[in-house]
């Protein structure tokens, strides 16, 4: 069963126009408590994970490596949490291509985990539940909502 939950605006929280494209307490919090074992946050932004390989093709963020999303320089079945925030409204003719590209990377056992924060449910296959999905309104009242989702691997034998 899917837990679902409402994160959103707080009176104590500035209204900006300008984001600074890093998360604030509040998500950082949420992704680091759901994060285990070898992590992978790609694109990182500004947003840094100390137990994490932070990745982003800019090379003026805070990324440990620079890459491309859809070209990741890592073997196959490498990482035990993916943790993925694309750019927003990431093209639909490439949504595909990155869902691939994080479950090519991600290790298929039980307990591996995809964190994400997007604008749309992408679908991973049957091997993938959707554990947790939380509607986050960030700190502009005018923007759209996000949808943090976490999924995690539980089955190796489904779908083959």
């Amino acid at each position: 069963m899917t837990k679902v939950s409402i994160m959103g605006l707080s009176k104590k929280w500035s209204i900006s126009a300008h984001p600074k494209w890093t998360f604030n307490i509040q998500l950082k919090t949420w992704f680091q408590k759901r994060m285990k074992g070898y992590t992978l946050h790609v694109p990182c932004g500004k947003t840094r994970f100390p137990n994490a390989i932070n990745v982003d093709l800019d090379p003026n963020s805070v990324a440990d490596i620079i890459a491309d999303m859809f070209h990741l320089p890592f073997k196959s079945n490498t990482f035990d949490t993916i943790i993925s925030d694309p750019p927003y409204k990431l093209a639909y003719d490439k949504r595909a291509k990155w869902v691939r590209e994080l479950l090519r990377v991600v290790k298929k056992e039980h307990g591996s985990r995809i964190l994400l924060k997007l604008d749309f449910i992408p679908y991973f296959g049957p091997q993938w539940d959707l554990k947790e999905l939380v509607v986050y309104q960030g700190k502009r009242y005018w923007a759209h909502v996000s949808l943090l989702l976490h999924y995690q691997f539980v089955n190796e034998n489904l779908g083959r």
